[in-house]
């Protein structure tokens, strides 16, 4: 539980959700100037401003959680509990959109032809990779942790 304040005080989710909440935006704003009529550039800026709410959602649980702790020098067990319940709302939240927009940059590639659209879903389906390998090793280091 004290790994869990000490991440929430230092900000890390929240500027992160912050940043790609911005760019997913305005990427999708970009998309918004494509033939919206066709399917894909619909769908593109969908995944996009999913990604770009869920981000949100885990900027605000973040900085709002930060702010009420602010100034507490002790933290009572039932507070902890709390924060760490509404703050796996949060990084559920981060987590999601970040596997969203992965799959956004993925299926942005399809707007510029064949070619690219192969070699994006392609790159998108290693990053995805790459990420569900690294949470499955950052869970067992956990589990050997005790947390």
């Amino acid at each position: 539980m004290n790994n869990l304040l000490v991440e929430l005080q230092t900000g890390q989710v929240a500027f992160l959700s912050g940043l790609l909440a911005g760019f997913s935006l305005t990427v999708a704003a970009n998309v918004l100037q494509l033939d919206m009529s066709r399917k894909m550039p619909r769908i593109c800026f969908v995944l996009l401003m999913l990604s770009t709410l869920l981000f949100l959602i885990a900027l605000y649980i973040d900085v709002r959680l930060t702010i009420e702790l602010a100034g507490n020098k002790q933290i009572s067990d039932a507070v902890t509990a709390r924060v760490f319940q509404v703050r796996q709302i949060g990084t559920a939240s981060a987590t999601l959109a970040y596997v969203v927009f992965v799959v956004a940059v993925g299926s942005l590639g399809w707007l510029a032809g064949i070619i690219a659209g192969v070699c994006s879903t392609i790159l998108a389906g290693a990053a995805l990779a790459t990420l569900i390998y690294v949470w499955s090793q950052v869970g067992a280091i956990q589990t050997l942790l005790g947390g």
